[in-house]
């Protein structure tokens, strides 16, 4: 082999190792690992976490606010429903015209129209011992009735104290005056739960308002303005009442109906169902018991 043939070879040689050794060095080289983004400053978290209790406090006095609204109008409900203890014909400020069986007219009592012997009070002994009743069954009534507003009025005091005034509990434990009221009328007699209503200030008679054309009112000779007394020889002393009456017995079978008419008590007679008249409320002095 000649000289130059040998440097030839020598310089193949070298190279070929020089490309091997960068192979393995590729080959062996780490992978390169990503890299986090770097973490939030702690004055932003600081300031994240403020916004988040700012949020919480917000929500915290709506709700706070929303149950003093909902304990002062359970209140006022209870309020209203010891006012409206007189049973059926117990009267609001703003109460429902109602139609004897055929229609229901919304129309209510005006402020404006109520004077003050038509406003809603305690029992007044004094006019009813005067209207002819004992004295003493009277005051025993009184007594039981003021008892009873007393135990609504502490237990609504308790429960609106304890956070548990409009709840299922408070509904249970409170008591229905107008359980006491039916009592009373069905031990004294209709006398005595009309002149109650009136000296109470509650409405007790039911009033003809309008008469429908071709109704039964109409073919008795009902006319705006009487005051219906009884049906079926059964004292009505609200609307609730005088529909009820009219929806019991046998259909179209002739019944009284006592109406009052310019001070004078008259009798019609009409087949039993609606009457088919709308129906205002009224407060009118009874006659003396007996």
């Amino acid at each position: 082999m000649t000289r130059r043939s040998f440097f030839t070879l020598a310089i193949v040689l070298c190279l070929a190792l020089a490309a091997a050794a960068g192979a393995v060095a590729l080959s062996t080289r780490p992978t390169p690992v990503a890299m986090a983004p770097p973490a939030a400053g702690e004055g932003e978290l600081r300031s994240a976490l403020a916004d988040y209790e700012a949020r919480l406090l917000q929500i915290d006095r709506a709700l706070q606010q929303e149950r003093e609204q909902r304990s002062a109008l359970a209140v006022e409900l209870a309020e209203l429903r010891t006012r409206l203890a007189s049973g059926d014909a117990g009267a609001t400020v703003e109460r429902a015209r109602t139609d004897a069986g055929t229609t229901n007219v919304s129309v209510g009592f005006a402020a404006k129209e109520l004077d003050d012997r038509q406003r809603p009070r305690g029992l007044d002994v004094e006019a009813l011992v005067a209207a002819g009743f004992s004295a003493d069954k009277v005051r025993a009534f009184k007594e039981k009735m003021d008892q009873i507003e007393l135990d609504r009025l502490y237990l609504r005091d308790l429960a609106a104290r304890e956070g548990w005034l409009d709840t299922e509990r408070f509904r249970q434990e409170d008591v229905d005056p107008s359980i006491a009221v039916r009592q009373a009328r069905e031990e004294l007699g209709d006398e005595f739960y009309d002149w109650m209503l009136y000296t109470t200030g509650h409405p007790n008679r039911v009033r003809v308002g309008e008469v429908l054309a071709g109704s039964a009112a109409a073919t008795a000779g009902l006319l705006p303005g009487d005051l219906v007394l009884s049906y079926d020889e059964q004292r009505v002393f609200s609307p609730g009442e005088l529909r009820d009456a009219t929806s019991t017995g046998t259909a179209d079978s002739t019944t009284a109906v006592s109406v009052q008419r310019d001070g004078r008590e008259m009798q019609v007679f009409v087949p039993r169902g609606p009457l088919g008249i709308r129906i205002d409320y009224a407060t009118e002095e009874p006659p003396p018991a007996g």
